[in-house]
């Protein structure tokens, strides 16, 4: 019988040693982000936490790698140490790699079991989607093994099926969603041609001047007048092309630019793997504006991914009012909190899961 094994991965040259086991396992899981390859799970690291200590959990089962999760240090308000996903509001690289094929208890219990004891007194996992099988194993085999954990939500994310008819779809949106989208594209079309192009094959070595041109408009918007655009913020535009170099040398970058009588007038820097599409940066020229053009560009690219046979989903729609207008399938995503082991850890959490309580009942 071949029992689970655990091993660890304590530092990022240990992850890049096994990048080819890592990579592997992200294939045959079901998360679709190519950010959370090792060598993008490494660039992250470096840029965002590079004196944190890394630490990753590998579950081995018959020779072959059956489920992973990488982890970085860090604090909860700078009060107690904790272990974190690599992941941010600039990009995401952390998240629960399971094979689908792998999903028993047993499998389950030996990560659950190694998470208990890693030295963190808390482990503070953000965007953590509760709702999916693989994390759904972990949180059943938490209370199995005696870990104590809270979950609470904090936003629902949408994801988009992009197998089905464009049309079919289209009408399932509100009348006025739908009349305002073909107010907004004849208006434009006023203006001149009105052209949707999709990057989805540029080589490494020639896409920097295409990245630079898509965040410079976004550093038109008010992102650039508040200094938090990506190309006011340093070192941000560095990770984005070292990160978009790499993706274009795997085949999954895909940068979308909406322009009106040959001007860029929106941008969209995103990335595909195994048929789903994420967009991780949009902007737009704040001079457009009355023409909609962040929801123009959305509309044109949406139609483009569901004419293309190879996508067959558009993942990670923000919960905001212009996103639900395109009738995403949603689903929970919040903060699992762990105590791996000691009092404080333990009385940590217990103070968090009364106040989350005490705030529900208001």
């Amino acid at each position: 019988m071949n029992h689970p094994r655990v091993t660890r991965l304590d530092s990022l040259a240990d992850l890049r040693a096994a990048a080819e086991s890592w990579d592997d396992l992200w294939r045959r899981s079901d998360a679709a982000m190519p950010t959370l390859r090792a060598e993008l799970t490494a660039q992250w690291v470096e840029r965002f936490a590079p004196r944190a200590g890394f630490r990753g959990l590998v579950v081995e089962q018959g020779g072959r790698w059956a489920a992973a999760l990488a982890l970085v240090g860090g604090s909860v308000k700078g009060m107690i140490r904790a272990g974190r996903l690599p992941a941010n509001e600039w990009s995401v690289s952390g998240d629960l790699l399971w094979d689908p094929g792998a999903a028993s208890p047993a499998v389950a219990d030996a990560l659950a079991t190694a998470m208990g004891e890693l030295p963190w007194p808390l482990l503070w996992l953000e965007d953590v989607a509760i709702d999916a099988p693989r994390w759904q194993l972990l949180a059943d085999a938490l209370g199995r093994v005696g870990v104590s954990s809270h979950y609470h939500e904090l936003l629902r994310i949408g994801r988009i099926d992009a197998r089905g008819d464009w049309e079919a779809y289209r009408r399932t949106w509100s009348r006025k969603h739908r009349q305002g989208m073909s107010h907004h594209a004849r208006r434009l079309g006023h203006l001149g041609e009105v052209r949707l192009d999709l990057l989805s094959r540029l080589a490494p070595e020639e896409l920097e001047p295409w990245l630079r041109r898509g965040l410079e408009i976004e550093d038109r918007s008010w992102k650039g007048r508040a200094g938090t655009s990506v190309l006011r913020t340093p070192g941000m535009f560095d990770f984005y092309l070292r990160q978009a170099r790499q993706l274009a040398a795997w085949g999954q970058l895909d940068l979308a630019f909406l322009s009106s009588a040959g001007r860029p007038i929106a941008f969209a820097y995103g990335f595909s793997a195994k048929g789903v599409y994420h967009s991780l940066k949009v902007g737009y020229d704040p001079d457009y504006a009355a023409h909609s053009p962040g929801q123009l560009l959305r509309y044109f690219l949406f139609e483009r991914l569901f004419r293309d046979p190879d996508r067959r989903a558009i993942g990670y729609i923000a919960p905001s009012e212009a996103h639900r207008k395109w009738r995403p399938e949603t689903c929970s995503v919040g903060r699992l909190v762990l105590a791996p082991g000691g009092w404080l850890g333990r009385a940590a959490l217990a103070a968090y899961a009364a106040m989350r309580r005490c705030r529900g009942k208001k």
